[in-house]
């Protein structure tokens, strides 16, 4: 009967490892925190599930996998989610009963979460690592069920279970744990190759255009900037093309710097960049245009023999609303290019609607 129960005590913390790991790489969730405190109550209430189909040593004495779910945020580093479950789970023994196995229990759990942090920060073999974690806690749970049942048949038996379906259960967790890592790495990185430009990491031009497919439907006020670098096809002849990829990729990570978090700044073409600003009154948005352009003006890019030359950037600014964005990027082109003729290393914008262009 031990040996039955514990087995579903492992399977359903099999369930709870895959949702959980889930949750935890989702980017649905806008605040961090959050999504930490929701992995936490999730895994608490699996820490409590699997308290409440424990195995019955005694009157007392209950005997379970808590500890699984754990594991995997220790695995995970969540220190945060860790801290929440431990709390759960070591305060929800008192709802079996307020005695002195559940004082036991409670201490234990805080030990076993203290432990499975130290083990995450200091060893970083995963394989290694995530034994460690099931062993350190198959021996805090011994020692905690000795001294609640003493030394006897009973607790031999219990512990030799407890052991084997630990170590048995900790291996293909282990193995589970990593699987889910390995996967969901792959799939970020598939996912951002097919998102990115591949020298900047920049939006690409597929992802400019799906970020901005809602535009017209949305009717917020936005600002589309086109920018590229002047003469840019002198510093790749002069310097050679690897030079030009540095230029480009520090560059990208000034437009980065100087723009918001939410703003979507894509790479388009060679040295060709776009930025959609949200919210910005031509006025304001001039301002973010001139210290992008100000800052790439007096940055000092450094090729690859140590030396460094200076560049700029010329930048067409179209602000508008309810508009398609290959009308408003049309705009933008048109006011770079007059930024151009007017001498390069300087800002243009023009204000638009369905109806008229007018030249700001």
């Amino acid at each position: 009967m031990p040996f039955t129960a514990l087995l579903l005590n492992a399977s359903v913390a099999f369930t709870g490892f895959y949702l959980i790991s889930k949750l935890y790489h989702s980017d649905r969730f806008g605040s961090f925190r959050f999504r930490g405190f929701l992995i936490g109550l999730m895994t608490g209430g699996l820490g409590l599930f699997l308290m409440m189909n424990a195995v019955q040593a005694n009157e007392e004495v209950r005997v379970d996998l808590r500890y699984l779910p754990l594991v995997l945020l220790a695995f995970y580093g969540a220190r945060f989610p860790l801290l929440i479950a431990t709390v759960i789970i070591a305060s929800t023994r008192f709802l079996f009963g307020l005695t002195d196995q559940a004082v036991v229990a409670f201490i234990a759990t805080f030990v076993i979460g203290v432990g499975m942090w130290w083990i995450h920060r200091h060893v970083h073999r995963l394989l290694l690592q995530s034994m460690l974690l099931h062993v350190w806690a198959l021996v805090i749970t011994s020692i905690s069920i000795l001294i609640n049942l003493g030394w006897n048949t009973a607790y031999v038996e219990i512990v030799l279970t407890f052991w084997v379906v630990g170590l048995l259960v900790g291996t293909l967790a282990s193995l589970l744990a990593i699987d889910l890592e390995q996967m969901t790495r792959r799939s970020k990185e598939y996912k951002h190759s097919a998102e990115r430009d591949h020298l900047t990491g920049l939006f690409n031009r597929r992802m400019w255009e799906e970020r901005t497919t809602s535009l017209v439907s949305e009717r917020r006020a936005y600002n589309v900037l086109a920018l590229d670098i002047d003469h840019f096809k002198h510093v790749n002849d002069t310097y050679g093309h690897p030079n030009g990829d540095l230029v480009l990729k520090r560059f990208a990570e000034l437009l980065k710097v100087e723009t918001r978090a939410h703003d979507v700044v894509a790479r388009i073409g060679g040295e060709e960049f776009v930025i959609l600003i949200y919210d910005l009154s031509p006025e304001k948005v001039v301002k973010v245009a001139e210290r992008i352009r100000e800052r790439i003006a007096v940055e000092a890019f450094v090729l690859s023999d140590g030396t460094s030359i200076r560049i700029s950037t010329s930048i067409g600014i179209a602000h508008g609303s309810a508009l398609p964005v290959e009308s408003m990027s049309s705009i933008a082109d048109s006011a770079l290019y007059e930024a151009k003729d007017k001498g390069r290393n300087r800002t243009v914008v023009r204000r638009a609607n369905a109806h008229m262009l007018v030249p700001n």
